[in-house]
């Protein structure tokens, strides 16, 4: 058994955060690695994985991780698996092994399948205690379960498309266009509150980069929202009991803060004498919080993630 920290960005339907969690995985056999072309297996030292295992976690899983994915084996995929896996919102994120095994085909389509059979050790690189990450565009993470998966097929880029076209589009007209994608969504566990988040890079927005409705086209690359503290956020609060296809009572614009080694989040959100705050530390024991602070005084408020086109059907 071992005790970890994993640290992800913040990505709405299943948020995360630096976290404390328990892998009790069992770890894989170290001797073989995905197959080759004849369908043997070939013997990989430890020694060919850029770190140290000791702190980087395990290059056995790695094997077998890779391996499961060459093969197309979503059973053992999601034995190796942390759970949840966080999909770009708003897409769901995977949040189970039946899960995984039900959208192993849609995450992992063939092309990325058959770079899994020839993927070796060098196409991994250790980052210390975050673990270790594929290829130069970080498309997976690995400590001793598969934590993160950063690749998006086809398939999945479509079905993004679409959810942000129809979620962006069930807004109030004042909160469509100039930019803005959906981020994430929480419910108010305290008030009943539903609060939704969106994003837009800080650059210069062009007119052809858009559908005529307003929805941005500026997803060909999708990838989870690499946060570096230069875009713009948006918060938007729909009291209990206001429609949710209405204006929002509250929408305020913000930033985020990012700090440390393992670049904790925390969202901020000011207008007036009202702010908002949200993320890495405002979430404690499982639990995540709002911190609400008007003229002076602070409430907490406990909320959950969920998916604004739930909350709207």
């Amino acid at each position: 058994m071992i005790w970890l920290v994993v640290a992800t960005m913040i990505s709405c339907g299943g948020q995360k955060s630096a976290t404390n969690v328990e892998v009790t995985e069992t770890v894989a056999d170290t001797s073989t690695i995905a197959t080759d072309d004849e369908g043997e297996s070939e013997k990989i030292p430890e020694s060919d994985f850029d770190g140290d295992p000791a702190v980087s976690g395990s290059s056995a899983n790695i094997i077998a991780i890779t391996k499961s994915i060459a093969d197309g084996d979503a059973k053992k995929l999601a034995s190796l698996t942390l759970f949840p896996i966080g999909r770009r919102y708003p897409l769901r994120d995977i949040k189970d092994r039946a899960d995984m095994v039900r959208r192993f085909n849609s995450v992992f389509d063939t092309g990325f399948r058959q770079k899994m059979k020839s993927a070796k050790p060098s196409d991994w690189h250790s980052y210390g205690w975050r673990g270790y990450c594929y290829g130069d565009s970080s498309e997976l993470w690995v400590y001793d379960s598969l934590t993160i998966v950063n690749y998006y097929s086809q398939q999945e880029k479509k079905l993004y498309g679409e959810l942000v076209k129809k979620e962006m589009g069930s807004l109030h007209e004042s909160l469509r266009g100039k930019g803005w994608l959906p981020f994430c969504c929480f419910k108010d566990l305290t008030d009943g509150s539903i609060v939704r988040v969106d994003i837009r890079e800080r650059k210069e927005l062009k007119e052809e980069n858009f559908h005529k409705d307003g929805v941005a086209l500026a997803y060909p690359q999708l990838q989870p929202f690499k946060v570096r503290g230069d875009e713009e956020f948006r918060l938007s609060v729909y009291p209990k009991g206001i429609a949710l296809k209405g204006e929002p009572q509250i929408v305020v614009n913000g930033y985020v803060e990012i700090g440390g080694s393992a670049n904790m989040m925390d969202y901020v959100f000011k207008k007036g004498n009202l702010e908002f705050e949200f993320g890495d530390s405002f979430n404690e024991e499982g639990k995540q919080f709002l911190m609400i602070k008007k003229e002076g005084k602070e409430a907490q408020h406990e909320i959950e993630s969920c998916y604004w086109l739930d909350q709207i059907n």
